[in-house]
């Protein structure tokens, strides 16, 4: 029995139970602890991938070059201008700053630290996470000279997965992780996964990335949160037991009432 449990029972002045005062869910270690597992396995299975086909294995390097090529001739100046944009915006000194206002503007309007900084994590870990996995796997980028025409040819760096790709992946969670159980969030989360699909494919079409390093990013980010976050609100929890940072438990959360009596009982002795 924990601390909430042993708490007297607080009565209404009609002398029944006034509904319990607003508290965080108490959550479920085995469901946190399944999460958690799942992320792991699926940073595993991501490095796993990357290095069988770095390797060669099952002929989906050929297959991903074959993708490349074939899209490196179907540039449109609207298209091109798009991808190029967004190669601009998410890059690490914008795509920080982005995800740097972000955070602040979750500040102001709650004037809460932590669900600043969860949103600062939750969006930045997913690029930190591409990042290094890309020394692990090592795997270079398409070669400009098979492709028709490459609109962006980079330095030498590696490939595997895409950090444009994770870094609009930790964005798109964050902003669904701050708008959950609010009015037209379906709506919201629905917009942030295509803002992460137009990402993925402008990494593509100016010709830097496979198609499989994008769907890498994508399962590494969302893999890598689950990995963290159960014990990061875990913590919360414990020391900031009124923080109402988990919005992914709001449902199962219990609202203030007014701890009155109906008015029946407040007109007789």
């Amino acid at each position: 029995m924990t601390e909430l449990d042993r708490r007297p029972l607080v009565t209404s002045p009609g002398g029944r139970p006034a509904p319990p005062a607003s508290r965080p869910a108490r959550r479920s270690v085995r469901r946190d602890v399944g999460i958690a597992a799942a992320g792991g396995i699926g940073v595993v299975a991501v490095a796993a991938a990357g290095l069988a086909i770095t390797s060669g294995a099952g002929g989906v390097a050929a297959a991903d070059l074959a993708v490349v090529q074939s899209i490196s001739g179907m540039h449109s100046p609207l298209l091109d201008a798009g991808a190029l944009l967004i190669d601009r915006l998410l890059g690490p000194q914008l795509g920080m700053a982005l995800v740097l206002l972000f955070a602040v503007a979750v500040w102001v309007t709650t004037r809460r630290v932590v669900e600043a900084l969860t949103v600062l994590g939750v969006a930045l870990l997913p690029w930190a996470a591409a990042e290094t996995m890309k020394v692990v796997v090592g795997r270079d980028r398409p070669d400009p000279r098979l492709l028709v025409d490459p609109l962006l040819i980079e330095p030498h760096s590696f490939s595997f997965p895409s950090g444009h790709t994770a870094l609009a992946t930790g964005l798109a969670l964050a902003i669904v992780l701050v708008v959950r159980g609010r009015r037209a969030w379906r709506l919201v989360a629905v917009v942030a996964a295509l803002g992460v699909v137009v990402v993925a494919a402008s990494r593509v079409w100016i010709g830097v990335h496979y198609p499989t390093d994008t769907v890498a990013s994508t399962v590494l980010g969302c893999s890598v949160l689950a990995l963290v976050l159960p014990s990061w609100r875990r913590l919360v929890d414990r020391f900031d037991p009124v923080d109402r940072l988990d919005r992914f438990d709001r449902r199962t959360t219990i609202p203030p009432l007014a701890a009155t009596a109906p008015d029946s009982e407040r007109n007789h002795p």
